[in-house]
């Protein structure tokens, strides 16, 4: 027994990781037997014709000439029922598909007709081919369908069509005779198959070498902390890319579009680097998908990108086609690194789906790198810095196009740069030493004004470190900002638009944007839910952009009102009190919004999203916490004191820029989402009280803890799309 009991305490490293693995597959396997399993059935369908307001009796046969140019797994049809009596129909409905060029019959089916629904509405009932039929090439295919009923008693079948036939209907025949008029057809034209299973525990397998990889590096402690933060961060985003590919971030569109065009100019020699008209993309001839360029993520974009990953490119080599899409804004600040990536694709001659994912593995790269260094570099809230690049809506983030993945990164750096520079052990602060940090904050400032005063954050360093020239170094940072500022990102116009009160661009644009998605989707509704992004993209606007889901806590119709009359400077400073009623009312409504989207509790697009449960939500909070209240080198009352206020002040400048587009009628604030305090979340949690300190450090477990609940999230975003 003691030697069993030796064993064990020598190899409790071993075996703790090797019973936290069984857990975890155990879980993953409850997942998948309960949640996964049998959802090969999934498919995807459309309406070859959905109009049907008469009803013919099918005494024999009834056919249906058709073109057609997809595949074909399935067909449905609008039956009702005719009961003779109580009994409705019984026998068989046999199916024939043939190619009515060449009389070929492609697929037969057999069904028995009591099983079609006795209601008083009709629905559609698909029958199985009995062999997929496929299209031989790209085009279109004429087909003639063949329904024959074989009644074993007096009840009678009856299939719906209308009299007027759409462009697909080539003739309809009913019981021999010719009729005007198309049958209602749903056709099937993919099937999910074992293909979710297959993903399913490739994601499982690749949790499972990260959680065993991350709990060998947390017992050995032999790893530095800011190593384990780039490697936790690079493998979860990773996974995280998987789960929710491109396109499905927030915006990710119109970011996609202005990196593809940065590097598209790069590519192109005949083209001026980095400039371009913001209404407009550049991309290859080639990098089009529909399929994958769809915001609402389905197991069928995920077998599609699959299929695709790594295709190859045929365009004449630096070919670039304009594309009428509209890019974020006129800045390409925030979209080198993405933009490099995807000139390496180009240059690699990949296809367009594995050019998206390089680009964005630079970003997560990048991200990963610097987040890292700033855990690194900090002297203060080590396990702070640490978890906000770990919660699930900084990944998210980092993994994709958006320009948040830089300039988070950047803002945690530049952050951390300034509180060694302040606190750290160096007496005496050389050149040198300060080229990173202002690099750094003339590359937040111009990309979006809301987190201007975290410039401010240099008058933290002491007068005594930066020698007899501190006021001048300070003042002269400042106003090289305020310069490339003003010169690099439209700076004076967004400024004078809010003091003057024109916002008719912005307020404009979303209106009309929603008008054409309203046209398009047949929904309705409170605001102009479409992109702000594009907004922000015809006025040149640095300030957040907001996507469709922040329209989502309002349902009520929107009244018929202009949206240019928004509460720019002259109508809060006229009208105080229905601002700040704005304010409550947004909190009180849509606070829970906000922290979700703070944390990463609604992920993807917004409406509909990646909902993910509030208990995992909770459980990032509550790690947050903890964080919040480690041991370690406290920062002076003054500084915390100015950590707070510029961090509260980035915060209201990003609620006062939502607020500028937010027309008057609006009951709540306008896209105003939880992500844009994440920059500044870390300089918020900096200001902690001394007595609730915790004793024991205990910065790496929680950051694995942090890592164990990001996977929770990831499974359950994957979940969340399963079930759409």
């Amino acid at each position: 027994m003691e030697k069993l009991l030796t064993q064990i305490k020598r190899h409790r490293r071993l075996l703790g990781g090797a019973v936290l693995l069984a857990v975890a597959f155990f879980i993953f396997a409850c997942v998948w037997l309960t949640q996964v399993r049998g959802n090969g059935e999934k498919s995807r369908s459309w309406m070859i014709n959905d109009q049907f307001s008469e009803f013919a009796l099918i005494d024999d046969t009834v056919t249906q000439d058709f073109v057609c140019d997809r595949d074909l797994l399935y067909m449905g049809f609008a039956f009702k029922v005719q009961k003779a009596g109580d009994e409705g129909p019984t026998g068989v409905l046999e199916l024939t598909l043939t190619d009515l060029d060449t009389g070929e019959v492609l697929a037969t089916s057999e069904g028995d007709m009591s099983n079609i629904l006795d209601t008083t509405e009709a629905y559609y009932t698909t029958l199985g081919l009995s062999q997929p039929v496929e299209l031989t090439e790209a085009g279109e295919r004429h087909y003639r369908v063949s329904l024959t009923a074989h009644y074993t008693g007096e009840g009678r079948l009856l299939i719906g069509y209308t009299p007027t036939a759409n462009e697909a209907g080539l003739g309809l025949t009913v019981n021999g005779e010719s009729t005007e008029g198309m049958l209602a057809i749903l056709g099937v034209y993919a099937q999910i198959g074992g293909f979710v299973t297959k993903f399913y525990w490739v994601i499982a397998l690749l949790a499972l070498i990260l959680i065993g990889a991350g709990w060998w590096l947390f017992t050995g402690k032999k790893c530095p902390l800011h190593r384990m933060v780039f490697c936790f961060v690079l493998a979860l985003g990773i996974l995280f890319n998987m789960v929710l590919p491109p396109y499905s971030a927030p915006d990710e569109q119109f970011h996609i579009n202005q990196s593809f065009t940065l590097a598209s100019t790069i590519y192109n020699p005949y083209l001026p680097v980095a400039q371009s008209q913001i209404h407009s993309s550049l991309r290859r001839p080639s990098d089009v998908d529909v399929i994958v360029q769809d915001d609402e993520t389905t197991v069928f974009t995920w077998q599609h990108i699959a299929k695709n990953l790594l295709t190859t490119n045929s365009d004449p080599f630096t070919h670039t086609q304009d594309y009428d899409e509209y890019q974020v804004d006129s800045s390409y600040t925030m979209y080198w690194i993405s933009a490099l990536g995807v000139l390496a694709g180009f240059l690699l001659r990949l296809g367009f789906i594995p050019t998206l994912f390089l680009g964005r593995f630079t970003n997560l790269v990048f991200f990963a790198f610097l987040a890292a260094w700033a855990v690194k570099r900090t002297p203060v809230a080590k396990a702070v810095f640490a978890s906000v690049a770990l919660l699930p809506m900084t990944l998210h983030l980092a993994a994709s196009y958006s320009r948040d993945s830089n300039l988070l990164a950047l803002c945690l750096l530049f952050a951390a740069l300034v509180l060694d520079l302040a606190f750290g052990p160096r007496e005496q602060i050389g050149w040198k030493q300060l080229i990173l940090p202002a690099l750094a904050g003339l590359l937040i400032v111009p990309s979006k004004i809301v987190y201007f005063p975290l410039a401010l954050l240099v008058f933290l360093i002491p007068a005594a470190r930066l020698g007899r020239f501190s006021k001048a170094i300070k003042g002269g940072f400042l106003a090289l900002c305020l310069v490339i500022f003003f010169f690099n990102a439209g700076g004076q116009v967004i400024l004078n638009d809010f003091m003057s009160g024109n916002t008719q661009v912005a307020a404009g644009a979303a209106s009309t944007s929603v008008s054409a998605e309203t046209a398009e989707t047949a929904q309705s509704t409170a605001e102009p839910a479409q992109s702000a992004s594009e907004s922000a993209a015809q006025s040149t606007a640095s300030l957040p952009e907001s996507s469709e889901g922040a329209t989502a806590p309002q349902t009520e119709e929107a009244p018929v009102q202009d949206d240019s009359v928004c509460y720019t400077l002259p109508y809060i400073l006229s009208h105080p009190l229905d601002t700040l009623e704005l304010a409550i009312r947004s909190v009180v409504e849509n606070g829970d919004h906000y922290v979700k989207t703070l944390i990463g509790g609604t992920l993807s697009y917004f409406d509909p999203g990646v909902q993910i449960a509030w208990t995992w939500v909770a459980a990032l909070m509550i790690l947050l916490v903890l964080a919040w209240l480690q041991p370690g080198f406290e920062l002076p009352v003054w500084a915390k004191a100015v950590c707070l206020l510029i961090g509260l002040a980035c915060c209201g400048l990003a609620v006062l820029g939502c607020i500028s587009w937010t027309p008057t009628y609006y009951t709540t604030i306008y896209g105003l989402q939880g992500r844009y305090f994440l920059p500044v979340l870390s300089l918020l949690l900096l200001a902690r009280p001394k007595r609730l300190l915790l004793q024991t450090d205990c910065t790496r477990g929680l950051i694995y803890a942090v890592t164990l609940v990001d996977i929770l999230v990831l499974f359950n975003a994957f979940l969340s799309i399963l079930a759409r």
